[in-house]
């Protein structure tokens, strides 16, 4: 079988959000702890709709910083530092992202990007983490209208990136979405950083170093 592509998920696969950081910035800012700010952008998010696009996600980020300034009564310093941060500075690669999309495209495969975040600036998070260059098409649930499981997101990218379904491996760390992954023709694996030995046989890596092993024997079958 040809393998083509391969497509990976971004938050607990390729990147993860530097939360040390992220509450020592917001600390002197806000009264609240970042994951009260989490609460509260989901309830926003929910009422209002998530962006999807980058013109409308910054009208939303300036509706939900003047929201949250407004709630907690920030003094007019602290709602300029408060609209002064970019959250993508917190989304930070794994050690092994680089080397594995550098590997897969020395293999020659089409590398995409499939998330179910909820902005339109997925390629600005994959900048900051420094893999945006090792990318060919990212897709984020918000733009593409669609999130995994379902099947509309995983033919959203593969067709994004011209390729079939049984062209294309696929990395997440939920398993709802590599079943879905499965169910939508892609063959897909878990990732599980938690975990202490990778099992091939049942779908499951730990790190993305063993990811490179698998596009060899993919490659060769």
């Amino acid at each position: 079988m040809t393998i083509r592509a391969v497509i990976f998920d971004r938050d607990g696969v390729l990147t993860y959000f530097d939360t040390g950081r992220a509450a020592a910035d917001f600390a002197s800012i806000l009264p609240i702890s970042i994951w009260e700010l989490a609460k509260l952008w989901q309830q926003y998010g929910n009422v209002h709709g998530f962006p999807a696009s980058l013109e409308a996600e910054e009208a939303f980020f300036r509706a939900f910083w003047t929201h949250v300034a407004d709630l907690y009564a920030l003094s007019p310093a602290r709602r300029e530092q408060l609209f002064a941060l970019d959250y993508a500075r917190y989304v930070v690669a794994y050690p092994d992202a680089r080397r594995c999309l550098e590997f897969a495209r020395q293999r020659g495969l089409r590398v995409g990007v499939l998330s179910n975040f909820s902005l339109a600036s997925l390629d600005a998070t994959l900048v900051a983490a420094q893999l945006a260059d090792l990318v060919d098409v990212s897709c984020a649930a918000t733009v593409i209208g669609a999130a995994k499981p379902d099947r509309a997101a995983y033919l959203a990218v593969t067709k994004a990136l011209a390729v079939e379904p049984h062209e294309c491996l696929f990395f997440d760390d939920e398993v709802a979405c590599v079943e879905g992954g499965l169910a939508a023709g892609l063959r897909s694996y878990l990732v599980d950083r938690q975990a202490t030995a990778t099992d091939a046989a049942a779908g499951t890596v730990h790190d993305l170093d063993q990811v490179t092993a698998l596009l060899d024997a993919a490659l060769m079958g």
